[in-house]
């Protein structure tokens, strides 16, 4: 951790720096926010926005365009000149959940470029593929410039809009990637970490955790605009219902958290029953933030974190004062992670201004929280430990006899295990009412047949068998009769192919496939007309009805450096094919199709 607090220190200061300097010439972006001009929406237009007198807009004083929520459409106007550098510039709108941006780059009475841009736009539209909106400007574009934007949004309005060149704009971007990587590295190595623990100690409280830190990732993710950038592209409806979701998730895992790491049902029920009227609420809200709009849970979904991360608190404070003795990690945790959501809320309701830090409160405060909940549990551990040692202390017969119970269960759980993996494993290789090999076994079979073929130098044959009209079979017999005679096929391929190494599977419905390793043409013909005429002589009795069966057969045979089972595959398919085109009841051989 105090790595990640000596990069987060050093992130702030490189982005201060650039806040501070917002200069072209000083290699990194210019804030066009500040000194911004904006107008309420009122159905204008972009001729009519260019016809207004300089009277009908507001100033934004202030170096961050924060509007916070409200349901109205705002056209911003920023007027700025690019010098004649023959340089690539770039306009970023840094906010990436905002809903519908329209976008103007004019020189006097002239439109340069246009963008529709926004989280309700599909993301394949955008001009340059970033979570963030970013609008280019062409090399040869300078001189004084106006960008209108026409702004529309369920979420906060903000506009932080800024003015990059193109190569510090991806060098800067590649910072941030690197920050963001290492803060969701730092908490899916927690998740993964816990999930050991809870596999290994069969804790709940290590479940409840992973549930916990898995939402804030997702959460982040999403509000990052990069979920929408690499997850879900074409779901513009779930890219705004994840945030809520995750964010009500994060809440309901961690108040679930709460009961199991303060073992809140034994020792304080009114805590316990705190806990559970928050938990019964998020639920709620976590189902109906699938059906109503972005814009009306939002302020009751903040709202709702805000009073659960303040019952943390409450609930931290009672169990300091009791004496909990991993309570003062849990305090820390969960007062990091309430001052980061309020810093948040406070920012996305215009309470305070958009910086870097107040954008990454929530981020900075979950890495603390995680933290700080993992000494907790890991004291909690250590506790646990202790009491067993002193346990042992006083009965060291009754643990020996607890230890050889264990490593009986343990035996009997390891026997359990393998018989099961072993039965599942005859099952995921073997098809269920042929009892041979299915599809997959034979895929393996035969890529190893092959491998070892182009290795030795010996040739395979493939034998692709196809039960000849069998729908009709089906159509007039029924499907149970169907499955008799699949059935019944399978029977007279494992009489007649005997030979130690041949591999004789179902291919897929009524198809069937025998390979067989190191086998010439001739020899394969052979076995395809004894298996043709044992079918033909076989009947099948179903009821009161005797049906008589017959096949068509593809034979493919190849070796040497060109065998890939894929060619094999497809020419004794075409093979098959060729044989039930020409009357069925037949073997045909691929190397005939060929030639």
């Amino acid at each position: 951790m105090k790595i990640l607090f000596v990069l987060l220190f050093c992130y702030t200061q490189y982005l201060n720096a650039a806040e501070s300097d917002l200069t072209l010439t000083n290699g990194k972006y210019t804030n066009l926010s500040a000194g911004s001009q904006y107008l309420s929406d009122n159905n204008f237009g972009i001729v009519d926005v260019l016809s207004l007198p300089q009277n009908h807009w507001s100033t934004n004083s202030v170096n961050n365009f924060n509007l916070g929520y409200t349901d109205q459409t705002f056209w911003v106007k920023v007027d700025f000149v690019l010098p004649n550098n023959n340089r690539t510039y770039l306009i970023e709108i840094a906010y990436p959940v905002l809903d519908s941006l329209k976008l103007y780059l004019m020189q006097e009475d002239d439109v340069l470029s246009y963008a529709k841009l926004g989280d309700k736009q599909r993301f394949n539209d955008r001009l340059i593929k970033h979570h963030n909106f970013i609008l280019p400007i062409k090399k040869e574009v300078n001189g004084p410039l106006s960008l209108y934007i026409q702004v529309e949004s369920t979420s906060a309005v903000q506009l932080p809009i800024r003015l990059w060149e193109q190569a510090e704009f991806y060098e800067t971007d590649q910072l941030n990637t690197l920050f963001l990587g290492i803060y969701f590295g730092l908490m899916s190595i927690m998740v993964i970490y816990n999930i050991f623990m809870y596999v290994s100690l069969k804790d709940e409280t290590f479940l409840y955790y992973v549930v916990y830190v898995s939402a804030i990732i997702a959460f982040y993710f999403s509000l990052s605009g990069l979920a929408f950038r690499y997850l879900w592209q074409e779901s513009l409806w779930w890219n705004d219902q994840s945030i809520l979701f995750f964010l009500v998730a994060a809440v309901l895992a961690g108040t679930f958290f709460i009961i199991k790491l303060l073992e809140l049902q034994k020792n304080s029920l009114i805590l316990y029953r705190g806990c559970l009227v928050i938990s019964l609420i998020g639920i709620c809200l976590l189902f109906a933030s699938m059906y109503f709009t972005y814009g009306t849970m939002i302020r009751v979904i903040i709202l709702y974190a805000s009073v659960a991360c303040a019952w943390g608190v409450i609930t931290r404070t009672v169990k300091l004062f009791e004496g909990t003795h991993f309570s003062t990690y849990y305090s820390l945790a969960w007062n990091a992670a309430l001052c980061g959501g309020l810093i948040l809320a406070a920012n996305k309701l215009n309470f305070l201004p958009n910086n870097w830090f107040t954008e990454h409160a929530l981020t900075i405060g979950t890495s603390i929280e995680v933290a700080c909940l993992s000494f907790a549990m890991a004291e909690r551990i250590n506790s646990e430990r202790r009491k067993r040692f002193v346990a042992q202390a006083r009965s060291m017969t009754e643990i020996r006899k607890a230890n050889q119970r264990l490593e009986s269960e343990v035996i009997n759980r390891t026997k359990e295990l393998q018989t099961a993996y072993d039965k599942l494993k005859h099952i995921s290789r073997i098809d269920e009412l042929t009892q041979i090999f299915n599809r997959r076994s034979l895929n393996d079979a035969l890529n190893t047949e092959c491998l070892r073929a182009k290795r030795f130098g010996h040739s395979v044959s493939l034998l692709m068998i196809d039960i000849d009209h069998f729908k009709k079979i089906n159509d007039t017999y029924g499907h149970q009769c169907g499955d008799k005679c699949i059935a019944h096929i399978a029977d007279v391929l494992k009489n007649t192919c005997t030979r130690a190494g041949d591999v004789i599977a179902r291919y897929g419905g009524e198809e069937f496939c025998i390979l067989l390793p190191e086998c010439n043409e001739g020899d394969a013909f052979e076995l395809a007309e004894q298996v043709r005429k044992h079918t033909e002589a076989s009947l099948v009795r179903f009821e009161n009805s005797v049906i008589k069966l017959t096949v068509s057969i593809g034979i493919a045979t190849r070796w040497g450096v060109d065998l890939e089972p894929h060619q094999l595959v497809k020419q004794s398919d075409m093979a098959l094919y060729f044989a039930k085109q020409h009357g069925r009841n037949q073997v045909s051989l691929g190397s005939v199709l060929d030639t």
